[in-house]
């Protein structure tokens, strides 16, 4: 019976151990977006590189612990509660369980935040490429590449250039 006791403690206690290291990778890969805004903002291309390599090894990180406290959850709260595992834990009386719901929270808090910082870098992502779009327009129609109105009003567009075109 002693046994039994134990097993459940070290479950919780992994399951603790696993949520407190979520949340500092989830910690991580917010840091990483902030400093990939701050490189979207310089135009750092090299940087945004790195950042965005980083950024994948850490939502792997990300992905494996989900699964690794799901699979402690699941053994927690036994067959019967697993298609509600959130209210379960919610009803709990244990300790564990209620410092495993205060980190979810935090989890959850940060998720949204992560959210917040992905959605400001979308949208300094965005403004860079309608940036780089509107160079290439514009290197286009300064090489003349681009239709032409005529004096006759008539539209004229010009072949793709060649190699040949481009030496004369």
């Amino acid at each position: 019976m002693n046994t039994v006791q134990t097993r459940p403690h070290k479950t919780w206690d992994y399951l603790l151990v696993l949520l407190g290291e979520m949340q500092v990778v989830f910690q991580e890969f917010l840091s990483l977006l902030c400093k990939e805004e701050g490189l979207l903002l310089a135009m750092g291309r090299q940087g945004v590189a790195d950042i965005t390599e980083k950024k994948e090894q850490v939502l792997e990180e990300m992905c494996r612990y989900e699964q690794q406290v799901m699979t402690v959850m699941s053994q927690l709260a036994g067959a019967e509660n697993q298609g509600q595992l959130g209210i379960w834990l919610k009803q709990l009386r244990e300790p564990q369980a209620f410092k495993a719901n205060t980190i979810f929270h935090e989890l959850f808090a940060l998720s949204r935040k992560i959210q917040t910082q992905g959605k400001k870098n979308e949208i300094l992502i965005r403004r860079t490429q309608h940036v780089v779009r509107e160079a290439i327009n514009l290197i286009y129609t300064g090489l003349g590449t681009g239709p032409v109105y005529q004096g006759s009003g008539a539209l004229r567009s010009p072949a793709v250039l060649s190699s040949v075109q481009l030496k004369g």
